[in-house]
């Protein structure tokens, strides 16, 4: 019995990694792209999400609160942008003690870039579909996001 729930265990692993490599594959990584964004790691692509307006500055809480991690890390990817030149730190002109955090020329260039192939990889993808298949795909992303949000 306990051999038969583990090999169910592992099947049902199986087609989560699969269904998750596909998915950023065709969309997330664009795969064969030669463009600079097509490397950049879920973290940075978060990283940069977390910034939900390009031009504007925020409290690194708030950075945290939009990317939905915890402080400790959202400070770590602070730290990686800042030393790679995507965004950099700064002390808030009204309160001295908040510091705030904006994405350079280099951070907009990149999310920006990100962005627009992000778009042409689901506009190729949900071309390929039917309307009810586009409508089901959605369907049952909604529904497996809201089974993720409860476990």
């Amino acid at each position: 019995m306990e051999k038969k729930k583990k090999s169910s265990l592992d099947t049902q692993m199986l087609i989560v990694r699969d269904f998750i490599d596909e998915f950023y594959n065709k969309t997330v990584f664009q795969k064969g792209s030669s463009s600079s964004a097509s490397d950049l790691t879920p973290t940075l692509i978060k990283s940069l999400y977390a910034f939900q307006d390009a031009h504007k500055a925020y409290p690194i809480g708030e950075l945290g609160r939009n990317a939905r991690v915890k402080s400790s890390t959202i400070t770590d990817m602070v730290d990686r942008l800042e030393r790679d030149g995507i965004a950099e730190r700064f002390k808030d002109n009204g309160d001295r003690r908040i510091i705030k955090v904006r994405l350079t020329a280099k951070g907009k260039k990149i999310r920006s870039e990100f962005t627009r192939k992000s778009r042409q990889g689901f506009e190729a993808l949900f071309a390929k579909l039917h309307d009810t298949e586009k409508k089901s795909l959605l369907h049952h992303l909604e529904s497996a996001y809201q089974i993720l949000k409860k476990i």
